[in-house]
């Protein structure tokens, strides 16, 4: 086992298979969007690349439904940082507090992490329907407030905030296993000196666990903020249009309505570049914010 593990010749040849996959499906499509976006061209063979420079780029600066869908997806962002991470690391800690049915529990909040993005869509859609058919409005109106119900995924004023429910919701039990995951790997002992220390209630959570815990909540944070700015699949099942006067617009959307609606694939490229530049800028910031907190080693 030495010698194979010393041998640089058997170690390249397992390497390869995975190496030319992520080549082929990773890094080669990142370099074309890179390249296509410096060019304009409507998706047909016949058709030559027409280099335009950094003409798209421009354009989308320059375009409001662009900044709208930036503007939105920072909202998103913000909300679903500051709603998945801490309400997935609270039932976490809820959780494992648990000494009957926790895997009954552990398995119903994560569910919805493995159901597919349609039928969670489909559901919420239900829930949303604007009529008093919908399952809010009908319960809003049984309880006496009839004048809460309304359009949820039509009104502009609520319907980014509905689509921002239904990603938390679908993510929440995600965090909770990596918060329990962290948990279960700090041992006893670490936890009753601290009791001793009179770290209890409020106190344990914030001097304790939270500590101890930063490396997977800098995990999560990063985790949220990649997947949200290129978030797509929720937004284009409940609001295809990308909402009323496009309020729950996003880049991801917006990139495939120019390219496969519209066929221009040089300005999707070019988005497609933005939300790669934003996705690698913002994790770098949050990491460099989050890394001036060091977690306790133990």
């Amino acid at each position: 086992m030495e010698k194979i593990r010393k041998n640089k010749k058997i170690i390249c040849i397992f390497l390869f298979p995975a190496f030319f996959i992520y080549l082929c499906f990773e890094v080669i499509p990142v370099l074309m969007t890179i390249y296509f976006s410096f060019h304009e061209w409507p998706g047909i063979q016949s058709v030559p690349l027409e280099f335009v420079g950094l003409d798209n780029f421009v354009n989308l600066f320059r375009n409001e439904i662009f900044l709208k869908s930036l503007k939105n997806v920072f909202l998103y962002v913000i909300a679903s940082v500051i709603l998945q991470v801490p309400l997935g690391f609270a039932l976490g800690l809820l959780v494992h507090k648990f000494t009957h049915f926790k895997r009954f529990f552990k398995a119903s909040f994560f569910i919805p992490m493995i159901l597919s993005v349609t039928a969670v869509a489909l559901l919420w859609n239900f829930i949303y329907f604007p009529t008093d058919k919908g399952i809010l409005n009908t319960l809003l109106i049984h309880a006496g407030l009839p004048d809460l119900a309304r359009q949820w995924l039509v009104d502009p004023e609520t319907s980014l905030p509905a689509l921002i429910i239904v990603s938390t919701w679908t993510s929440v039990g995600y965090y909770m296993i990596i918060c329990l995951a962290g948990l279960t790997a700090i041992p006893d002992s670490v936890i009753e000196a601290g009791e001793m220390d009179g770290a209890t209630g409020i106190r344990k959570v914030w001097y304790l666990y939270i500590p101890m815990l930063w490396d997977s909540v800098k995990m999560s944070v990063i985790m949220v903020i990649t997947g949200v700015l290129k978030i797509f699949d929720t937004v284009y099942i409940l609001t295809p249009s990308g909402g009323t006067d496009n309020s729950t617009i996003v880049p991801a959307l917006l990139m495939y309505n120019e390219s496969y609606r519209y066929g221009h694939y040089g300005t999707g490229s070019a988005i497609a570049t933005i939300i790669f530049i934003l996705s690698a800028l913002v994790s770098v910031i949050s990491l460099r914010l989050m890394n001036k907190r060091e977690s306790i080693e133990y």
